[in-house]
């Protein structure tokens, strides 16, 4: 029974089942520590700022229109025309900062954006139905979305038609977004038909910074020292430049490109599908960490039952050659120093980085396992192979890591490689007749 390579082979399947227990509580432990991570986060969003995504200006001018009466009759209703501006400029860097608290890190940062623009007083009897009776021009606000108006730093001042307007808190209902600020923005008879403004937004966030295209043609300019950004939403920048130094881009939406109108009643009965568009339509950048360790540390875990497989396997063929029989306790003793890898690799990243701790946990690992196999078959030089094989698995492991475009394909290719480099060991073994414990020609 101890040389039936069977019995041997069913054992080890027994042990490889053993050994996947611990699996899924070191990935739970990943998984809470990536909670913990995000709570941070959270807590430090509440006093910094939250991630921001910035809406409008929308010009709101109030206005009465008659509506028919159950009666046959008619009554007079008030209304809010939400307009667009014809052109949005915003320019603005983003100054960031790394928060620590307790062993987790937090990208935050502090914006500076100049806005300007213009609107153009149009015809809501156009624009409008039912049309509206009187327009209150001289009643009419500018608002502006800022998502978490808690990290507003600065009092804003509006420069409306050649006039200093201070903003004041609250956002108007305009259905695109949900809070902000809001200045009088009144609009005499004699007004030009085109309103230019302009205004200067100091905030605070945390991690990225989203922008409402909101204009008919809304062009932004966005430049920051962090060297890290990801640029997403609906709309990509049209230039970019990223390199050590920090990035900069350009973005530049149409009318076309920005799926909702430029002119709508806020009382109307769209305004759930208007703000689930303007949220589509958002785009912008997000300052991030090059290497989250609690993603890398999951996608390690993941590999796992691929690493204790081949490392079962590859202790097997050893066993096969030699003379001496390997007990189950050392193949589990083998298999725990595997798992125990993932801890270490998860807990020194904390404190020292991924790829330090990788290094680390690794070399640790196979030194250890170097040692303990030239005891088990009484061969140093065997130790040393088998530390020589492991360190290589732990390399093309960092390498599947690495490579997250072309993680699948560079972990079929090696998986593939490691087989055929098996059944080519092997191929002169004749398993009917094999006994372990002597050695066999190859």
């Amino acid at each position: 029974m101890q040389t039936s390579v069977t019995a041997r082979l069913v054992v080890m399947f027994v042990i490889f089942i053993c050994l996947l227990v611990p699996l899924p509580f070191i990935a739970v432990l990943v998984g809470e520590r990536a909670a913990r991570q995000a709570e941070v986060t959270t807590e430090i969003s509440r006093t910094w700022g939250a991630a921001q995504t910035i809406g409008g200006p929308v010009l709101v001018v109030p206005y009465t229109y008659r509506e028919p009466t159950p009666g046959g009759g008619w009554r007079e209703a008030t209304g809010r025309a939400c307009l667009l501006p014809e052109v949005l400029f915003m320019d603005g860097t983003l100054e960031p900062e790394v928060r620590r608290r307790s062993l987790f890190d937090v990208v935050v940062y502090r914006a500076r954006l100049q806005v300007h623009g213009q609107f153009r007083r149009p015809d809501l009897g156009v624009l409008l139905s039912p049309a509206p009776d009187q327009v209150f021009w001289e009643r009419a606000v500018v608002s502006v979305g800022v998502s978490d108006p808690r990290g507003l730093v600065r009092q804003m001042t509006l420069d409306w038609n050649g006039r200093e307007v201070p903003f004041v808190p609250g956002a108007e209902d305009v259905a695109l977004y949900d809070a902000g600020v809001h200045a009088a923005a009144p609009v005499g008879e004699a007004a030009t038909v085109v309103l230019p403004f302009a205004f200067t937004l100091e905030l605070n966030g945390t991690g990225s910074l989203q922008v409402l295209p909101s204009g008919n043609d809304t062009r932004v300019s966005l430049r920051s020292p962090w060297p890290h950004p990801s640029f997403g939403g609906a709309a990509l920048p049209e230039t970019r430049t990223v390199g050590s130094a920090g990035f900069e881009a350009e973005w530049r939406v149409p009318y076309f490109g920005r799926g909702f109108s430029p002119a709508w009643d806020a009382a109307g009965g769209k305004r759930a599908e208007l703000h689930e568009r303007a949220a589509a339509a958002a785009f912008g950048v997000s300052l991030i960490r090059p290497v989250d360790i609690y993603q890398q540390a999951d996608r390690a875990v993941k590999y796992a039952v691929l690493f204790i497989v081949l490392t079962l396997v590859l202790a097997f063929l050893w066993e096969m050659t030699g003379v001496v029989l390997v007990h189950p306790i050392q193949y589990l003793f083998v298999g725990f120093v595997l798992c125990v890898f993932y801890l270490l690799l998860l807990s020194l990243a904390e404190h020292v980085g991924f790829a330090a701790a990788y290094a680390l946990a690794a070399g640790a690992s196979v030194l250890l396992l170097a040692y303990y196999w030239s005891w088990v078959l009484h061969a140093a030089r065997r130790g040393v192979a088998m530390g020589g094989a492991t360190a290589v698995m732990y390399g093309y492991l960092y390498l599947l890591l690495r490579l997250e475009d072309y993680a699948l394909l560079a972990g079929s290719v090696g998986l593939f490689a490691m087989l055929a480099t098996v059944m080519i060991v092997t191929r002169r073994v004749n398993w009917y007749d094999l006994r372990l414990g002597a050695p066999r020609p190859m």
